[in-house]
C-alpha cells in the first residue's frame, strides 16, 4: 500500500513538469556546425644539431613541467629477424647502469625530483621519455645523455632482466589473446620484422648475449638518427644551452638503412584455427595487409569511415550489430595498425566457442553492406563529432602535444605543425561519397585471413563454411613463446 501510495505521488509531481505518461523524452540532435578551428599550438622551433640530431621545442607555460621524448625511427623493421625483442631489450638495459651511474642511482636520482624516466621499443621507434618539473630540467637531460651515450650493459642486470622477460613470456603461454595476437601477426606477415613479438620469445630472450646489446646499441642508438622533443614549461635560451651541452658532442655512427622489402598482401580468405580444447570461448583475430599507414589525402575520410564500420566503440556498426544485437560479444573493433611500411586493417574481439561463426560472419557481411551500398549521413555526421570534437583533447598536457609531434613524424604524415593545423579542416571537409569511396577502396573482405583460438571440435563445423581452415594444436604454439 505504501508503495502504490509513493508511486501515485512521483506521477503526481512529475506530470506538472511536463512528463506525463503520453509525453516522448525529445530526441538529443547534435549541432550540424562544426568547430573546424585548428589546434592551436605554441610557436615552436625546430632545430638541427650538427651530429644531425633534429630537436623541436615546444613550449607551454601554463603548468611547471617538462618532457623530454628522445625517439629514434628504429623498430621492427630494424630487429634482427633471428632474435626477436632484441631492441625491446637494448631500450630497457639502457636504465640498468651506465658509466657514471648504477641503475639503482638512476632510479633514486630521478625519484628524488620527483620526476620519471622510461624506455621502450615497438613496431615504430626505440624511446627515452623524461618528466620533470621545470626546475629540472637540466637533471632530466644528464640522466638521458647518460643513459644513451654511456650504458654498460652489466652482465648482472642483464640476466635480472632476462629472469623477468622469461617469467612473462611464460605467464602469457596460457592467455589465448596473446596466442591470437602474435599468431595473427604471424598468419598475416609471415617471414617479415612485424611477425615478431615485441618483447621476443622465450628462446630469443635467452640467446641475448651482451654483445649482441652493445652492437645493436651502436648500431640503433646514434644521434643522427635521433629526434627530441621538448615540450613544456621553458624558455628557449635556456633549453637551446641544455641541448647542446648535453647532446652537440655526441659522435655516432650513421643512421641504418632498412633493406627489409615489404610484406606482400596475401589472396583469399583463409583460416588458422587454433586449438583449445579447455577453451570455452574464442579468440578471433582477422584482416590484411592494407599498406604504408599514411594513405595521404585518403586518411581523413578513411578514419571517418572506419570509425563507423568498427572502430567507434559503441557507436559503430560492428558493435551495435555483435554486441548489442547478438550479444557475442563484449566488444569488437576494427582498425588500422599504425605501422610505418605495411599497415595491417584488422578486425578483433572474443566471442563463445558456439558463437564464433555468427560472430565472423556478421563481422564479414557488414564489410560487404558497407562496400555494396555505403553508410549514411548520419552516421557521417555522428563520426564527425566524436573526430573533430575530440581532437583537441589530445593537446592537454606536454607529453600529449610531444606525442602528437612524433606520430607525425614517424608515421610520415608530413611536418607536424601544418598537418596538426589543418587535421580538422580536412576531416571536415570529407563527404559522404567521399567515405563510401573509402570502402570500397579498401574494405577487402575477400582477402580476410583469419586466426581462431578455440575449442575446435565445436568452432571447425562453422569456419569451413567460411574458407579454408588448418587447425593446429595450442601447445605446438606455446612452445614458440
Amino acid at each position: 500500500m505504501k508503495q502504490m501510495i509513493l508511486s501515485l505521488l512521483v506521477v503526481a509531481l512529475l506530470a506538472p513538469m511536463g512528463f506525463a505518461d503520453d509525453d516522448v523524452v525529445p530526441a538529443f540532435t547534435p549541432s550540424q556546425a562544426f568547430d573546424v578551428d585548428p589546434v592551436k599550438l605554441p610557436d615552436f622551433k625546430h632545430k638541427n644539431l650538427d651530429n644531425g640530431m633534429q630537436v623541436y621545442y615546444i613550449p607551454d607555460h601554463e603548468l611547471p613541467l617538462v618532457n623530454v621524448r628522445i625517439m629514434f625511427p628504429a623498430g621492427k623493421l630494424h630487429n634482427p629477424m633471428d632474435k626477436p625483442g632484441l631492441n625491446n631489450f637494448v631500450a630497457d638495459m639502457l636504465l640498468k647502469g651506465t658509466e657514471n651511474r648504477s641503475a639503482t642511482e638512476i632510479a633514486e636520482t630521478i625519484d628524488f625530483v620527483g620526476g620519471s624516466i622510461n624506455t621502450g621499443a615497438g613496431n615504430n621507434t626505440m624511446y627515452m621519455n623524461c618528466g620533470v618539473m621545470s626546475r629540472d630540467m637540466e637533471l632530466g637531460f644528464e640522466l638521458m645523455a647518460d643513459a644513451l651515450m654511456n650504458p654498460t650493459f652489466p652482465e648482472d642486470e642483464i640476466e635480472r632482466l632476462r629472469m623477468q622477460r622469461v617469467s612473462g613470456l611464460m605467464t602469457n603461454v596460457d592467455d589465448p589473446g596473446t596466442i591470437a595476437d602474435e599468431q595473427w601477426n604471424k598468419w598475416v606477415y609471415g617471414d617479415h620484422p612485424y611477425s615478431q613479438p615485441t618483447v621476443g620469445t622465450v628462446e630469443s630472450v635467452q640467446s641475448f648475449t651482451r654483445d649482441d646489446l652493445v652492437m645493436q646499441h651502436q648500431r640503433l642508438i646514434v644521434p643522427g638518427h635521433a629526434v627530441m622533443l621538448l615540450s613544456g614549461d621553458f624558455e628557449y635560451k635556456d633549453a637551446q644551452k641544455l641541448v647542446n651541452k648535453y647532446f652537440s658532442g655526441w659522435i655516432g655512427n650513421n643512421p641504418p638503412q632498412v633493406l627489409i622489402a615489404g610484406a606482400e598482401a596475401d589472396k583469399g580468405r583463409e583460416i588458422l584455427l587454433i586449438d583449445d580444447p579447455n577453451a570455452v570461448q574464442s579468440e578471433v583475430r582477422m584482416g590484411y595487409i592494407l599498406g604504408p599507414y599514411n594513405l595521404g589525402d585518403d586518411m581523413y575520410a578513411f578514419n571517418l569511415m572506419d570509425y563507423i564500420y568498427g572502430g567507434g566503440g559503441f557507436s559503430s556498426r560492428l558493435m551495435k550489430r555483435v554486441r548489442t544485437e547478438l550479444g557475442l560479444t563484449y566488444g569488437i573493433y576494427s582498425g588500422l595498425d599504425a605501422r610505418v611500411q605495411n599497415a595491417a586493417y584488422s578486425i578483433s574481439g572474443s566471442t563463445k566457442n558456439d558463437g564464433t561463426g555468427q560472430f565472423i560472419t556478421e563481422s564479414l557481411r557488414l564489410m560487404e553492406e558497407a562496400v555494396e551500398n555505403g553508410f549514411t549521413q548520419e552516421e557521417l555526421r555522428d563520426a564527425k563529432a566524436y573526430m573533430l570534437g575530440s581532437y583537441p583533447r589530445r593537446f592537454e598536457t606536454p607529453s600529449q602535444v610531444a606525442g602528437q609531434f612524433q606520430n607525425a613524424l614517424i608515421l610520415d604524415l608530413g611536418d607536424p605543425d601544418e598537418y596538426i593545423a589543418n587535421y580538422r579542416k580536412k576531416m571536415a571537409a570529407v563527404d559522404l561519397d567521399d567515405i563510401n569511396e573509402m570502402a570500397k577502396k579498401y574494405l577487402h573482405p575477400d582477402q580476410v585471413r583469419i586466426v581462431v583460438v578455440g575449442n575446435a571440435e565445436v568452432v571447425k563445423p562453422m569456419l569451413d563454411e567460411v574458407g579454408t581452415v588448418t587447425v593446429k594444436s595450442i601447445d605446438e604454439f606455446k612452445t614458440e613463446m
